[in-house]
């Protein structure tokens, strides 16, 4: 019986050769994007999942709603009140050193750097898989300047991986190599290289105030994880904030992490949840088209197969016989679909790896095997079940009566399907116009800072800025031709602040909010292109500007504030404040705190991505509590590559470190977007997918209309009729089913794109243009398709067609 029905549908394949090249075109190509994205959902929802207990273990995270800001970092001295907290079973810290310790060493005379240098709790193998290669983990994690170092860590500082007993001199210290574990695989949100014990001598006495570690806690099957967050919350607030409502504690599931934590302090770039939804969304769209082309075409074709039906069943054949035929010849179709579309897999993945930055390949384990197995028969079973149901039902008696072409059900259902297909179409190439338009506009979007035309020097010693008499790098520096203004902070306006304060102006009390605040040097206005609304920028002619102590200890600073903080303070003018003495807060003891002078005020500025809420913000000069600081400066077009090599020959040479990373400020903002650039991407490019399936849907049934009508036209082509009258008249019943389609897709399409601008402070007004073009753009593909067919039936001559009446 198998053979019979393989013969068969080998000749039904023969006879119907366009059908079924449409066919199994429109479910390969639809079956290509759905695996390649399956591969890309599959890699971001592994993250952390081999991890010892992912689903019990969080890690905590603090939101201050005042300044918008949230922040996977809470203070170590938090430790001994989370052990008291009924549930919590283990509690593992993680201490990112590399802005808290010089991680600058040497080795045989060589200057080296630890990338990714971090301090962790002894009991880290109980939280995560951390495979030793050598060594003792444990006793790297518990005596005081002790390494564990990655396989690849150690290759690079060493250059072979069997370095147990090796030493590395710093200005402080001489580590020592305890350990080597393997690489930490791609799919975990941890990022280190190098780990060391959190011993105080290294991290230091931290206090209630100092969010200095990633904290992770293991939870008990029984607990209330809401109420837990909550008795968090409340003590947190007690004990760092005195008392005061300032944030929100959360917890964050490990395996949860990547796709939905997305704060300025990851140790890596995350997924994005959005992103995985969207992508799962739209590969089962193109699924659902290529087998709407399928169910289309195949009752479309019916009435070629009618007295193949109407003989087998004069013959015995039963229904169940026949649905099984046709259930036999989709799953062919699929797989051989299938197939190519595998093959579709393995010559796109090398570009598709590019667009989404990932390393996925498709591997032949009996697992993927299997999985591809159970696709062939679901999309073969799912996509020819109406067909078969439809195609088994003839009767000899409606067949031979003609019937069958007058059937209303399956007309019907064509037009539906063909009506989802079109409203689909429209609605992707809207989203795709108006997700580009809304990237173009935060590329634009001022930002209080100038972004063209500036580099940004990163991972320098602070101590080697923020020392005043030590000003040798900027005055080196601008000696180099095409660099101008130099100036120097220890945060990135990219990324993130660091640091925060409360700053006391005349009427505050003790709950005004804390406010971001930048440490840095002269020239910083014009250095990272503010916008200054009154006063000046810091300058060397002004000695009170930089941070100084006097004999008592009292300090004196000058700061630069943004507008919205004068707003806070109540006054209406921004040269109002410009002479200003205000507090600038450095404790919780009410003596903590020392006299600052507003020397300018500038305009307000977005740090970070515009999914930011804006904060306000103060420039100090000559203050940093951060161990690393960034260079900005200005650098001309010309000779671009040339002038960045000398400023790393300066650089190399006034630091005795080559390790610093150089950028484009422009560079570092699009990467702020770069999550929603992928969105955009894989929505036009399933968008142009999408309206090709459709085309090839429509190209099928007007094929198949323009053969049903053939005598028809050519009864009005006898009466007058000209090839445009008879085009409009084929492609007239395509059109009233694209208006349905687009009323259908308009207000679906501005809900779910209105909620996605809704994520952005700054975002566009969807753009009436956008679902025009849309709907004019699917109505021209449509008619020049259904054209393509109405020309060629057009122009047969009447003769032919009706010398069988």
């Amino acid at each position: 019986m198998l053979n019979n029905y393989l013969l068969t549908a080998l000749r039904s394949m023969l006879r119907q050769k366009s059908h079924s090249l449409m066919n199994i075109m429109g479910l390969s190509i639809g079956l290509a994007a759905a695996i390649l994205i399956a591969l890309y959902v599959n890699y971001h929802q592994s993250f952390d999942k081999f991890q010892p207990e992912p689903t019990s273990s969080y890690r905590l995270q603090q939101q201050w709603p005042s300044m918008g800001l949230h922040a996977p970092l809470v203070s170590s001295a938090f430790n001994s009140e989370l052990s008291k907290i009924n549930g919590v079973e283990l509690v593992f810290n993680l201490f990112d050193l590399s802005k808290q310790i010089d991680s600058a060493v040497e080795y045989q005379g060589e200057k080296l750097h630890l990338s990714s240098l971090f301090a962790a709790s002894d009991n880290i193998e109980q939280l995560m898989l951390l495979p030793t290669v050598a060594g003792d983990l444990q006793q790297a994690l518990t005596a005081p300047y002790q390494l564990a170092l990655s396989v690849k860590e150690a290759q690079r500082l060493f250059g072979r991986s069997d370095v147990i007993g090796k030493s590395l001199q710093s200005q402080d210290a001489s580590w020592t190599v305890a350990a080597i574990f393997e690489n930490l695989p791609d799919n975990t949100h941890f990022h280190f290289d190098a780990l060391t014990s959190a011993n105080p001598a290294i991290i230091g006495t931290p206090s209630m105030g100092a969010n200095n570690s990633y904290t992770y806690v293991r939870l008990a099957n029984s607990a209330n994880v809401d109420e837990i967050s909550k008795t968090l919350t409340s003590l947190y607030n007690n004990l760092a904030y005195s008392g005061q409502d300032m944030v929100r504690v959360e917890l964050q599931r490990l395996d949860k992490i990547h796709l939905n934590a997305q704060s300025q302090f990851e140790m890596k770039m995350n997924g994005s949840q959005f992103t995985v939804t969207v992508c799962t969304g739209l590969s089962l769209l193109l699924i659902g088209i290529a087998m709407i082309n399928f169910i289309n075409m195949s009752t479309a074709q019916a009435g070629r197969r009618a007295q193949e039906v109407g003989v087998k069943k004069a013959m015995g054949a039963s229904q169940f016989q026949l649905i099984s035929q046709f259930l036999f010849e989709s799953t062919l179709l699929s797989f051989i679909s299938v197939m190519i579309a595998t093959l579709l897999v393995q010559l796109t993945l090398p570009w598709f790896n590019n667009l989404t930055e990932s390393h996925l390949s498709l591997t032949t384990s009996v697992d993927s095997l299997l999985v591809l197995a159970f696709l062939t028969l679901i999309i073969g079973i799912t996509a020819g079940l109406y067909p078969a149901l439809f195609m088994s039902s003839f009767s000899a008696k409606r067949v031979l009566s003609g019937d069958l072409q007058r059937g209303k059900t399956a007309v019907l259902i064509r037009k539906s399907l063909l009506t989802l297909q079109a409203a689909l179409s429209v609605g992707l190439i809207v989203a795709a116009a108006i997700l580009f338009q809304q990237l173009d506009y935060l590329k634009q979007l001022p930002v209080g800072y100038e972004r063209t035309q500036r580099i940004e020097i990163s991972a320098i010693a602070a101590d080697m800025l923020f020392e005043k008499s030590n000003n040798a790098i900027v005055s080196r520096l601008s000696r180099i031709e095409g660099v101008s203004d130099i100036g120097f902070s220890d945060a990135s306006l990219t990324d993130t602040t660091n640091t925060s304060t409360k700053l006391l102006w005349p009427g505050a009390d003790a709950d005004s909010p804390f406010l971001p605040f930048i440490g840095s040097g002269y020239g910083i206005v014009k250095a990272q292109g503010l916008k200054l609304l009154a006063g000046r920028d810091f300058s060397e002619k002004y000695g009170s500007d930089w941070y100084q102590e006097d004999a008592q200890g009292q300090g004196f600073a000058g700061i630069i504030v943004t507008e919205s903080i004068i707003k806070m303070a109540g006054l209406t003018d921004p040269q109002q404040a410009i002479g200003k003495i205000w507090q600038f807060k450095t404790g919780k003891e009410d003596n903590d705190k020392f006299d600052v002078k507003i020397v300018g005020v500038v305009a307000d500025i977005q740090v970070g991505s515009a999914r930011n809420s804006l904060s306000p913000l103060l420039f100090i000069c000559g203050l940093s509590w951060m161990s690393e600081a960034n260079i900005v400066a200005t650098i001309t077009q010309d000779q671009l590559p040339l002038t960045l090599n000398r400023i790393k020959t300066e650089l190399a040479q006034q630091t005795g470190n080559d390790e610093f990373t150089i950028s484009l400020v422009e560079e570092n903002y699009r990467q702020l977007y770069s999550d929603d650039r992928r969105v955009a991407n894989f929505v036009l490019i399933f968008c142009g997918l999408a309206v090709f399936l459709t085309c090839v849907g429509i190209f099928g049934l007007s094929s198949y209309s323009a053969q049903c009508r053939a005598k028809e036209m050519s009864i009005r082509k006898v009466l007058g009729a000209t090839k445009l009258d008879l085009i409009n008249l084929l492609a007239k019943e395509y059109l009233w089913l694209l208006a349905v389609s687009i009323f259908l897709a308009v207000p679906a399409t501005y809900y779910l794109l209105g909620q996605w601008l809704n994520g952005f402070n700054e975002r566009i007004t969807q753009p009436l243009s956008a679902y025009v073009a849309a709907a004019a753009l699917v109505s021209l593909i449509t008619w020049l398709t259904v054209a393509s067919h109405g020309i060629k039936s057009a122009s047969e001559r009447p003769a032919k067609i009706l010398k069988a009446e």
